[in-house]
């Protein structure tokens, strides 16, 4: 399903919909007040979570928006698990650039139904582990690594969600080289008005980190609405706190609309596909809790041998 499909899938109207809770967090940052757009019982779980971790409230809504150096490290860290997902379904040709995904486990991706919805779709992608430049600005090598949906495979299309295997590269599991991130099912990671980060391959290009620009503004039982700056290819990518902790997967960018209903380009005149989707203006971006993912592979039909690999994803994360 392309990202522009918003509409279609009702993403574009649960944004709409989203028009007091989006409203309550703009003036919850301009009166630097949290309760504004969280529930106490939102706040307290926060407050917890972070105390956990030596970390208060304070820095969410005020003026400064530094961060401690371990940002950076742990932000490396989670970057490394993030791959380009392709097509590799013509083996003479190039890959096709499709989306992006994470690791979750040493040999479990995460990434969108939209971006692989069959075994067979699986069959033909593979992850590239490593397709970035490097700190001296040159595009580093990169691993390509296939999916094996005959080993681990769960789709969800409600959630937009896929989990499937993916194969050793060099004998090794991609997590025992690049790691992997946990899935926490506990709520408290992320409050409206807070900074959220993506890590993704907008446009299939090397992979990128759009963070600090970007704040969680809505919720629902299923979803979490967030500005940010997000393309073609960037979905599936994790969206993550301050912390590193996975808090949604992203699946789709939202296009602005105007009063009739057609998407705007950044020009102001009404866009058209011709234009090229970078040119459509977005008003926000939503991606799958990670809490509701969780939940739902629990409940998942699985083989014995799919389930093993699953739980010890979830259960990774249970700790954390």
């Amino acid at each position: 399903m392309p990202e522009d499909n918003a509409v279609s899938d009702g993403t574009a109207a649960r944004w709409r919909a989203s028009a007091g809770q989006i409203a309550d967090t703009a003036t919850a940052l301009r009166e630097r007040d949290l309760a504004l757009a969280n529930a106490p019982d939102e706040i307290e779980r926060r407050q917890r979570r972070l105390a956990d971790q030596g970390l208060g409230l304070e820095a969410l809504v005020g003026d400064d928006d530094s961060v401690g150096t371990n940002f950076l490290s742990r932000g490396t860290t989670a970057a490394r698990s993030v791959s380009r997902v392709v097509s590799v379904a013509s083996r003479r040709d190039p890959p096709v650039p499709l989306a992006t995904g994470v690791l979750i486990a040493p040999r479990l991706l995460l990434t969108n139904n939209h971006v692989v919805p069959g075994e067979v779709d699986a069959a033909e992608a593979a992850a590239q582990f490593g397709f970035e430049v490097d700190e001296a600005g040159r595009e580093g090598e990169y691993v390509t690594c296939a999916l094996a949906p005959e080993v681990c495979w769960f789709t969800d299309e409600e959630l937009d969600f896929t989990v499937v295997a993916v194969a050793d590269s060099h004998g090794e599991a991609p997590g025992e080289a690049y790691g992997w991130v946990p899935l926490i099912e506990q709520t408290g990671k992320a409050l409206k008005c807070e900074v959220l980060n993506v890590i993704h391959h907008p446009g299939g290009e090397r992979k990128r980190v759009s963070i600090r620009a970007n704040r969680m503004v809505a919720q629902d039982e299923i979803w979490l609405r967030y500005t940010s700056d997000t393309r073609k290819g960037s979905s599936g990518a994790p969206v993550f706190n301050d912390q590193w902790e996975m808090v949604a997967l992203h699946r789709r960018g939202i296009k602005l609309l105007d009063e009739q209903g057609a998407p705007v380009a950044r020009g102001g005149e009404r866009w058209t596909p011709e234009m090229g989707r970078d040119a459509a203006v977005y008003m926000g971006n939503e991606g799958a809790r990670v809490s509701r993912i969780v939940k739902r592979l629990r409940a998942a039909p699985l083989t014995p041998p799919m389930r093993t690999l699953i739980d010890a994803a979830i259960e990774a994360g249970a700790d954390v």
